[in-house]
């Protein structure tokens, strides 16, 4: 009899301890769950993040394709195309430099009178006879693309397809023999080319998108860039020298 007693306090123990384990168990379960869910979520978001990142990724890298392009076709042409925060305004003139800071709209050329490549070529020519060996600093400040000869030189707002169809200097138009002649008398390059340009603006049979006020601002800009003689040009270029050299010296 004692023992039966005593039994029954001993199964309601072992009830409890069944109960609390399976609570606890329970416990365990929710929390193995909940911490499943937090990793999950947490890949989650760092998945997410990482085709953020690459998207952008891939935005700059086609822009900077974009970029390359435009920078290789201007190569091509002797003309860059830069976006600035104003427009430019057809036959107007300045110097590359300055033109720049406005936008062609993709409408205008500026239009280097006279060539870039001619004012590169009277460069090397005066650092040739001078026998000057320029750093790779100077090199590329002076001989840029969008390098100190380059910003100096004096353009006008040109027609895209105007520049194109009628300059002398576009493209494969402006050859090495045309460069080396035009290097050795700037004044008569620019007269050539703006001749080339007035000449086709003028004749009614040519077909041509400059309409009658570009073309008289046209001359205007034209008649102040025909004063310009040879000798102003080197001693322009003969400053850009010296201060390619100055601010780039050879190591």
């Amino acid at each position: 009899m004692p023992v039966f007693v005593l039994a029954v306090p001993a199964a309601a123990e072992l009830i409890g301890a069944g109960l609390l384990a399976l609570r606890a168990a329970i416990i365990a379960n929710r929390a193995r769950v909940a911490y499943q869910a937090a990793q999950a979520a947490r890949l989650a978001a760092q998945a997410a993040r990482a085709a953020e990142l690459a998207e952008k990724a891939a935005e700059a890298a086609q822009a900077q394709a974009q970029a390359k392009e435009k920078e290789e076709s201007a190569a091509k042409t002797g003309t860059t195309t830069v976006v600035g925060k104003k427009k430019l305004d057809c036959g107007e003139d300045g110097s590359y430099g300055d033109l720049q800071k406005k936008s062609g709209d993709n409408k205008f050329d500026r239009d280097h009178i006279p060539s870039k490549a001619a004012l590169q070529e009277a460069a090397r020519d005066m650092i040739a006879e001078a026998g000057i060996t320029l750093s790779e600093g100077a090199e590329k400040a002076l001989f840029g693309d969008n390098g100190a000869i380059s910003k100096a030189g004096k353009t006008i707002a040109t027609p895209k397809a105007d520049h194109k169809n009628h300059s002398r200097t576009y493209g494969h138009r402006n050859t090495p023999k045309q460069v080396s002649q035009d290097a050795q008398d700037l004044q008569k390059a620019a007269e050539k080319d703006l001749d080339a340009i007035e000449e086709a603006m003028d004749d009614e049979d040519t077909e041509k998108e400059m309409d009658p006020e570009c073309l008289e601002k046209y001359k205007k800009a034209a008649d102040k860039i025909r004063k310009k003689t040879h000798a102003e040009y080197l001693d322009d270029l003969k400053k850009l020298i010296k201060d390619a050299i100055k601010n780039n010296p050879r190591k």
